[in-house]
């Protein structure tokens, strides 16, 4: 299904999985105290995703807003981001294809982007 779904489709859901994530209360009081750290400082964060191939050339830029604990609106384009962080497309595919598993452990998804913008260089890709 991952591989029908175009590059902007793809982006939106994975952020739908890490607002699920963020939303579904977790067993582990680390995560959770990790979680409400990440809401706390990071709100209303700009946010752009480079998105790369597996050979790292740039397919898109999609920019979203983080407030109140939730990923909002993606749009494409890089807008003027307090933070960016670059990802590969098969990893997104593989979100989508195993979310509830991504929903249940959200300490596999990638929250690189709580650094400062254009800090992702030296951050190994997911």
């Amino acid at each position: 299904m991952s591989d029908e779904l175009s590059n902007l489709d793809l982006v939106k859901w994975y952020f739908n999985v890490c607002n699920t994530a963020l939303a579904t209360p977790n067993a582990n009081p680390v995560i959770t105290l990790v979680e409400s750290l990440v809401i706390k400082v990071t709100s209303n964060r700009v946010i752009t995703l480079r998105l790369v191939d597996d050979s790292q050339e740039t397919i898109g830029w999609y920019t979203t807003r983080f407030v109140d604990g939730q990923f909002g609106p993606v749009e494409e384009g890089e807008y003027d981001p307090d933070s960016r962080f670059t990802m590969r497309r098969s990893f997104l595919r593989k979100v989508v294809e195993d979310s509830d598993q991504y929903i249940e452990h959200p300490e596999r998804l990638d929250w690189s982007w709580m650094t400062p913008a254009g800090s992702d260089q030296a951050k190994p890709l997911k």
